[in-house]
């Protein structure tokens, strides 16, 4: 997560997804920002952890709701 996301922070990459199978959630990266701190410089400003109850639309298909449950095993 840390270092992954911080390369896909630093090239802008509007938002990435993690399919959590320990936790069954899905995570939600989004918002890459500067910060010196991170691994590559940069970071993911929000983060979302959703549940199979929850749905997420990505962002280049906001009209496309995406049920969790259906990405979970």
């Amino acid at each position: 997560r840390q270092h992954k996301g911080s390369l896909y922070a630093r090239a802008r990459v509007p938002e990435y997804w993690i399919i959590n199978l320990v936790d069954g959630l899905l995570e939600v990266y989004r918002d890459p920002i500067a910060d010196p701190a991170a691994p590559f410089g940069w970071r993911y400003g929000s983060i979302s952890r959703l549940g199979p109850r929850d749905f997420v639309s990505p962002l280049e298909a906001r009209q496309v709701r995406v049920a969790v449950a259906d990405l979970l095993p």
